[in-house]
C-alpha cells in the first residue's frame, strides 16, 4: 500500500484533451435513482441524460434505492448528499418518476492567484493513490472533494451516451488558510474502488465547491499540471 501511494503523480496522462476539464465552461451532473434503469438508458434531453455541450464537462451519480434495484451495484450513498448540496429539496425528486435530475453549473475561470490539480498512482491491489493540490486563497466556505470516476463508453452497460460515473468520493477537504506555499494543502488518500468497477477506466477527479455547493473548478489526473 505504501509503495502504491509513493507512486502518486507517476501515472501518464493519456487523452489529455478528451479527459481534462481545465478548459470546460460548465459541468453537467446527471443524477438518477438506482431503481430507474430507464434513466440510465435515456437519450438527451431526457432526465438523467441532459445534453452536454462541446465545452462542458459531465459527471454521473446513481443514488441508492432498494437493495435489489437494478443499478444498486453502481449506487453511491454520497450521490444524494451531493444533490442536496445543490438544493436541499432535490433528493426527493429521485423518489418518484422520472427519478432523475440534471444540474448544470457554470465554472469559474481559473485564477492566476490559485493553483488546483490532482495526481494519482497506478492502480494496485484494488487501490489507487490520489493526491489533491491546492494553493492560494479561495472564497470563504469553499471545500475540496476527491473522487474516482469510471469512464463508461457508449454501448457499454446499456448506456447510449458516454458516462463519467462517480464511484468513490472523499470530502469535504479543507483548502488553504492563506496565500503562499506555506499554506498549500495536498491531502493524499488510498482509495479502494468497487469490485465491479473497471480499474483501467478510472480517472482521479477533484473539484472545488463553494459554500452553496456550486462546483467552481474541476480537474482530473489527465490534466497537465498548471504552471
Amino acid at each position: 500500500m505504501a509503495s502504491t501511494l509513493a507512486l502518486a503523480a507517476a501515472k501518464p496522462p493519456p487523452g489529455v484533451a478528451a479527459n481534462c476539464p481545465v478548459h470546460a465552461s460548465a459541468v453537467v451532473e446527471h443524477f438518477m435513482g438506482a431503481d430507474c434503469m430507464d434513466c440510465w438508458k435515456a437519450t438527451p434531453p431526457a432526465p438523467g441524460a441532459g445534453p452536454v455541450g462541446d465545452s462542458e464537462w459531465s459527471m454521473d451519480w446513481i443514488a441508492p434505492a432498494a437493495d435489489d434495484a437494478p443499478m444498486a451495484p453502481g449506487a453511491l450513498p454520497e450521490a444524494a448528499d451531493r444533490l442536496a448540496r445543490i438544493g436541499p429539496g432535490l433528493p426527493a425528486l429521485l423518489a418518484a418518476p422520472p427519478s432523475a435530475f440534471d444540474a448544470t453549473t457554470v465554472l469559474d475561470a481559473p485564477s492566476a492567484k490559485r493553483r488546483f490539480f490532482v495526481h494519482s498512482s497506478l492502480p494496485h491491489n484494488g487501490y489507487m493513490g490520489v493526491q489533491m493540490h491546492a494553493t492560494g486563497v479561495w472564497p470563504e466556505g469553499s471545500t475540496g472533494w476527491i473522487a474516482l470516476v469510471e469512464l463508461i463508453p457508449v454501448g457499454v452497460r446499456d448506456t447510449p451516451i458516454p458516462r463519467r460515473l462517480v464511484r468513490v468520493l472523499v470530502g469535504p477537504l479543507k483548502l488553504p488558510a492563506g496565500p503562499g506555499a506555506s499554506n498549500a494543502v495536498a491531502p493524499l488518500y488510498g482509495l479502494r474502488w468497487p469490485e465491479n468497477a473497471h480499474a483501467d477506466q478510472l480517472v482521479a477527479t477533484a473539484w472545488i465547491e463553494d459554500a452553496g455547493g456550486r462546483i467552481t473548478q474541476i480537474a482530473t489526473d489527465r490534466c497537465a499540471d498548471p504552471k
